[in-house]
């Protein structure tokens, strides 16, 4: 398979008993992708293509090209054309207060309205709010901190600036639901799991290798600033401290909040247990058991186990145990999401990314 845009991989494949090959079925037995890899294969191809994740620009259209060869001559090619919505290119909100993007489907319809929330990077997901908005959403790539006008790190960042956000996107000319969808990653899903629970104009909530637990603040664990990620009415939101007693040197991310986790007492546990059942919407969790930033699945366990608690039905927690924390929206490259920090395999990435689509747009499709 090759690509307009640069990017290409290949596979071998077995025949059936008659020498034909169906790509959505026949077994992989060498190449780019893994061999054990439940993907389809066309997708996989796109997902173990030479491109690094971190550097694909896909253009609005991009013809793919898959061709099939035997040892000697190439045999037959086809071609599919895929279609994008460019990553940069988005409308500013109208609001003073407001920063981030918002894209609209490639349509003129309307969409259901989702706020896509970053992580402790602390830049707005492009990458997400495109995908979504190509499958009928108007979404808000909201940036909450490191941008102008906003705060400089991830310390007491105001709950009402996610609210008003809501507000606004209900507001939207493009937007026809009447509540809005929330959709975080790491840091973006704790934050997305809070809001949910204080506000009524959010409805269903997506987090990806997020939290149910509030944390400390501060986007790295070098300056620790002794108070909350969030902020409400003016109040830190009660929240799980780093104890750096507890800490040792060369720590994962991943051990270092384990250690945190034990560190702090069961009062501290549960004032800072997020009120998830206050959601009123659908839940879902996508969590990585390869996770090296934080360990997500046990993050998540506490807002599963509330939710079943409190017998709330409404909540879905997929787990994929060789993903890292890079479980990125499909149909891209995977190169580079298995980063050191990050954890996981390239092949865990890739299914988790595929696997885990459906149940998002799913998810917030239950704003019809």
């Amino acid at each position: 398979m090759e690509s307009e845009a640069g990017i290409e991989a290949s596979v071998t494949v077995e025949t059936d008993s008659d020498g034909r090959i169906d790509l959505a079925r026949s077994s992989i037995v060498d190449g780019d992708v893994p061999t054990d890899l439940d993907v389809p294969t066309t997708v996989a191809l796109i997902q173990f293509a030479s491109e690094s994740f971190w550097e694909y620009q896909p253009p609005e259209e991009e013809r793919l090209t898959y061709s099939v060869r035997t040892a000697d001559e190439a045999f037959s090619s086809t071609e599919l054309t895929r279609s994008h919505l460019d990553r940069g290119a988005y409308d500013e909100p109208e609001h003073d207060e407001l920063v981030g993007g918002v894209f609209t489907p490639p349509t003129d319809d309307e969409g259901p309205g989702v706020l896509v929330l970053h992580g402790s990077e602390g830049q707005p997901q492009f990458e997400y709010a495109a995908a979504l908005a190509h499958r009928g959403f108007t979404t808000f790539a909201l940036q909450y901190f490191g941008g102008p006008g906003l705060p400089d790190d991830l310390v007491e960042i105001p709950l009402e600036y996610v609210e008003t956000a809501a507000q606004w996107l209900l507001e939207h000319e493009r937007v026809s639901s009447g509540r809005i969808g929330v959709i975080g990653m790491s840091r973006g899903g704790e934050l997305g799991l809070l809001a949910g629970s204080r506000f009524d104009e959010i409805g269903p909530v997506v987090s990806v290798v997020g939290s149910g637990l509030v944390w400390e603040g501060g986007a790295t664990i070098a300056d620790l600033p002794e108070t909350s990620s969030w902020s409400l009415d003016g109040e830190p939101v009660l929240y799980v401290p780093y104890d750096l007693d507890a800490a040792e040197d060369g720590m994962s991310g991943r051990e270092f909040f384990a250690a945190m986790l034990e560190a702090a007492s069961a009062e501290t546990i549960d004032e800072a247990t997020i009120p998830v059942e206050e959601i009123d919407g659908d839940v879902l969790l996508v969590s990585a058991g390869d996770d090296e930033l934080w360990p997500t699945e046990r993050l998540h366990d506490v807002a599963a186990d509330r939710l079943e608690d409190h017998r709330q039905p409404s909540v879905e927690h997929l787990r994929y145990e060789d993903a890292g924390h890079g479980i990125f929206p499909p149909y891209s490259p995977v190169m580079g999401t298995n980063r050191a920090d990050f954890g996981g395999s390239r092949a865990g990435n890739a299914r988790a990314a595929h696997d885990h689509w459906p149940s998002v747009l799913e998810t917030l499709s239950t704003l019809d």
